[in-house]
């Protein structure tokens, strides 16, 4: 009855997909931590309240209190910043003080391909984090449709449902692709590809995006060359156009060439496998050289237009003259498989939450054990599952030792750091362990079973003695977690090569959940960022005065854009050239502005300077009040009160219980 039950979900999985993605965006429902905000200084409803936010439920930050944590996890009522399930994640500041503000920025000034809200020469929104823009490249961008039609607020729901509903239909179906069909290990598949931890804490970025647009590109691929119907041909060429456009315009380098080269390789092994079988028609041609020449001329045309932002971007000091040849990763990631686990619940003090990520998945035990199963008549039919093994195993030894300098750029591995190729490692090693359990279980007759599992837990052993040597992993973790875990995955690892199959669902499915479903916190509207007191304020003064220039000296740089303000400092990927001719025209700080900058202004009276920050992404602005009337500056936002350190020549116009002050500049600038 269950079996039937969960067939028939799978047959209507599209319909079902449907329905409740229009239930999402219906409720609002997203997985933005944009309530951080709350945290950030600006707390202050309009109706006076305040609105707050919680990042833990453990009082204590070096344990974990599991009580709390599943006593406050779900909250049947929303809470104050719009919180039902989880928490919000301060360490994502990419998403919430970055990405979704730009996103909700463009929303509300009419997603231009250039918004004027960033800076004096305003910013390209398609180099800016794939913000929305109303063009024809947003045909790569189905995430952002929603920002078009609707506005910012279901536009932030559209956002978050239809990658995360679509991501899950399309790891079920390249997991059915991985393991031939196998709908049990592939439903799984679809939540453990999803809920990677790696792709969940970085879902609203790169990762998240190149993956998405990677399995799309793939389950378009095998899809087109398997089918006899010239109209599921079309559709499948019209999803990998715009795939291909998305996949492109991510412009992110790190993640993409490796991922490139996997689907390449995919590529290669569907399009020989379509010729040797004479699935490749004359008609065929047409349709790829179509689909080659749209969305090529999509890209093209989209680069062209951003070309000088592209320029300056890759000219910029950091990140764009990085170097990489891997050998940055220590062999003591490998314990990432454990960290991963408890990431959700406990913050470390030694190591960055986010990068700290990767998954949950069985590489490099399963190379060890695959010269033993895997026999020499099966190698041809297993081709792209060896080269998922294979290419792992060169990302682990990239990262782990690196290359030389001059592979590095032939190979184009030199805009790849170790770190990320390590994460598209974690990623590509979900994807090797699928297709090792559904091949175990597809020949669970001819492999010697115990010598399988006593290779493969060998291997967890030395990989947990690897983590109780690493400081770090054992400060964060205690040998308790580490020696838990290992038994955790020794268990599993028994139950897909002896074929528990139940079992092994029981025992990894909680793993998937606590890993990855528990990171981003399901959360109605965005509330919490329209409803702000401050947010009423700074959308009144634009109303009234919309082609002022603001300078925000708080850390709250990235907000007033939100609501239309023309904003002099802000989070910007690419360098502000005409605002730094007027501050720096002999380039004297050039080194320290030409960077992907968060922009933080202090006020002074002495002369303008620059410097960078705490990080590479900061840049310290102390901007003299005399250079606000070269600026043409009308307003400031900040804590301080500049009518006491500056006199009579700024006058306050707003203040709310989070100190938050507006001044208008009217004196001698």
């Amino acid at each position: 009855m269950m079996k039937k039950s969960i067939n028939k979900i799978i047959d209507y999985r599209y319909c079902l997909a449907v329905l409740l993605f229009g239930l999402c965006v219906f409720f609002n429902f997203n997985g933005s931590s944009i309530g951080n905000w709350n945290n950030f200084g600006i707390s202050e409803m309009s109706s006076g309240t305040k609105s707050v936010t919680v990042n833990s439920f453990s009082e204590d930050a070096d344990s974990v209190d599991w009580a709390s944590i599943i006593k406050n996890w779900v909250s049947l009522t929303p809470r104050s910043d719009g919180t039902i399930v989880g928490v919000p994640r301060m360490i994502r500041t990419d998403e919430w003080l970055v990405q979704t503000p730009f996103a909700i920025s463009q929303a509300n000034t009419g997603n231009h391909y250039i918004n004027k809200s960033y800076g004096l020469s305003g910013m390209d929104m398609v180099v800016a984090y794939n913000a929305p823009v109303r063009d024809i490249s947003v045909i790569g961008k189905p995430f952002n449709w929603g920002y078009l039609i609707f506005g910012a607020e279901k536009g932030v729901s559209w956002y978050w449902s239809f990658k995360m509903i679509g991501m899950l239909l399309l790891g079920f179906e390249f997991s059915m692709i991985l393991t031939k069909k196998n709908r049990f290990l592939s439903v799984i598949g679809g939540f453990w590809i999803t809920f990677t931890p790696a792709i969940q804490w970085w879902f609203m970025q790169h990762l998240g995006d190149v993956v998405y647009f990677s399995l799309a590109i793939a389950v378009a691929l095998y899809h087109y060359f398997h089918s006899d119907s010239k109209l599921k041909k079309i559709g499948m060429a019209l999803i990998l156009v715009s795939s291909i456009i998305g996949f492109t315009l991510v412009i992110y380098p790190a993640f993409q060439i490796p991922f490139a080269y996997l689907l390449m390789a995919f590529f290669l092994f569907e399009f020989i496998w379509a010729l040797k079988n004479g699935r490749i028609k004359k008609w065929d041609w047409i349709v790829i050289a179509s689909t080659l020449i749209l969305s090529g001329s999509i890209i093209i045309y989209t680069l062209y237009r951003s070309w000088d932002a592209l320029v300056l971007t890759l000219n910029t000091v950091y990140p764009g003259r990085r170097l990489s040849v891997g050998g940055d990763i220590t062999i003591s990631h490998f314990s990432d498989i454990f960290i991963s686990i408890l990431l959700p619940f406990k913050i470390p003090s030694g190591m960055n939450q986010v990068e700290s990520a990767t998954s949950v998945s069985f590489f490099p035990a399963l190379l060890i054990a695959i010269p033993i199963v895997l026999k020499k008549e099966k190698i041809r039919s297993n081709l792209f599952g060896i080269f998922l093994v294979l290419y792992s195993t060169l990302l682990a030894a990239y990262s782990i030792i690196g290359i030389p300098k001059w592979l590095a750029k032939v190979t184009f591995f030199s805009y790849v750091t170790g770190s990320r190729a390590w994460q598209t490692l974690a990623v590509i090693g979900v994807f090797a362990s699928i297709w090792f359990i559904s091949y175990l279980w597809r020949e669970h007759k001819e492999i010697p079973k115990a010598a399988v599992t006593m290779i493969m837990i060998a291997i967890l052993c030395i990989i947990s003695i690897i983590a109780i040597k690493d400081i770090n992993c054992l400060a964060y973790l205690g040998k308790n977690y580490i020696l838990g875990f290992t038994l955790i995955y020794a268990l599993i690892t028994l139950t897909f090569v002896f074929s528990y199959k139940k079992v092994f669902v029981a025992l990894l499915l909680p793993l998937i959940v606590v890993s990855g479903m528990t990171i981003n916190p399901l959360v109605k509207g965005i509330g919490v960022i329209e409803n702000k007191a401050l947010s009423s304020e700074v959308e009144s003064i634009v109303k009234s005065d919309s082609n002022a220039y603001w300078v925000t000296e708080t850390m709250a740089y990235n907000y007033p854009q939100m609501f239309g303000a023309k904003t002099i400092n802000s989070v910007r990927f690419y360098p502000d050239v005409k605002l730094m001719s007027i501050l720096d025209p002999n380039k004297k700080f050039e080194d320290d502005w030409n960077r992907y900058a968060h922009m933080r202004v202090t006020l002074t009276p002495d002369d303008s300077s620059m410097r960078v920050g705490s990080a590479q992404d900061i840049l310290d602005i102390s901007l003299s009040i005399h250079d606000l009337q070269k600026l043409n500056v009308s307003y400031v936002l900040t804590t301080r009160n500049l009518t006491e350190l500056y006199g009579n020549n700024f006058e306050l116009i707003y203040n709310d219980k989070d100190n938050n002050n507006i001044y208008r500049v009217v004196g001698d600038k």
